[in-house]
């Protein structure tokens, strides 16, 4: 395997000459928008769930404003309209409100753990301008866990075998701080990558969301600050997952795979490597 070694970014000052697709508004004017661009909407198993989506507005009016929506069609939007509900695509911000509410309610007929998918926009704020970035609305099935269970400090411990393309534990094993990362059944914590090669680099963030018994990671695009010389060395998902108890947060096991992108380094196929994660 190639030398692994610290990616290093100086910035000098940096500007920008793309072009945007954003739009150019005078500071009289006002603009709709979005704030966040990626929701998710949690429907219990076997139950419901509702998603409350922000729409903001830059100025402040002495009239309600009605802000019209609509789905964005074909790859974007994924979901089965039969377990979900809309109950308006037009939106109120009150009078002397800088936003309002654009609500989604879902119901559990045939509704997955893997996320699908509803998209939509703004297609109309009377003479406001509109921000045509949509909001991505990820529909997924929870189990639900106790408040504040799989959280603090976890004792972690690398259960594959050191495997030759790293030479060290993937992670070596330590204390770490498990927290809420977003939605309620999403977790995550940090830890240095092959810390024990001493090469200095950041810790890497991993995320986890706790799935109906099933511990998956979120990213398939973990930043490690490394490479071998020809790109980012990454960490992702696994096809495998790791498991837990909602009844007993005492311990939980996590897979990840390494090398999704391997930076140059020469280790394919991706490392699956396993940990088990005991609370402290």
């Amino acid at each position: 395997m190639k030398k692994i070694f610290l990616i290093l970014i100086i910035a000098v000052g940096v500007i920008s000459c793309d072009k945007t697709e954003a739009p150019l508004y005078a500071g009289s004017q006002t603009l709709v928008y979005f704030p966040n661009n990626v929701a998710n909407l949690d429907v219990v198993i076997d139950d419901v769930g509702t998603a409350n989506i922000q729409i903001n507005a830059s100025s402040l009016s002495d009239q309600d404003r009605t802000v019209t929506l609509e789905v964005v069609e074909g790859d974007a939007t994924t979901v089965d309209f039969d377990n979900i509900e809309i109950p308006s695509l037009n939106v109120t911000i009150p009078a002397g409100e800088y936003f309002g509410n654009f609500v989604v309610n879902g119901i559990d007929n045939s509704v997955e753990t893997t996320p699908e998918l509803l998209t939509v926009r703004i297609v109309d704020a009377g003479e406001a301008t509109i921000s045509p970035a949509p909001v991505e609305i990820r529909v997924r099935q929870i189990c639900p866990i106790p408040e504040g269970s799989f959280t603090g400090p976890y004792l972690l411990e690398q259960v594959t075998p050191i495997h030759p393309a790293n030479g060290v534990p993937s992670f070596e094993t330590q204390v770490v701080d498990v927290t809420v990362n977003g939605g309620s059944t999403e977790r995550a914590f940090s830890a240095v990558w092959i810390e024990g090669l001493g090469i200095g680099q950041a810790a890497s963030t991993i995320p986890m969301d706790l799935s109906c018994n099933n511990v998956l990671v979120t990213s398939d695009d973990i930043g490690t600050s490394l490479t071998c010389g020809d790109g980012p060395i990454t960490l992702g998902s696994a096809p495998q997952t790791g498991n837990y108890d909602a009844t007993d947060d005492s311990s939980f096991s996590l897979i990840i795979s390494e090398y999704i992108l391997d930076g140059g380094c020469g280790v394919s196929p991706a490392l699956v490597t396993e940990f088990n994660l005991t609370k402290q």
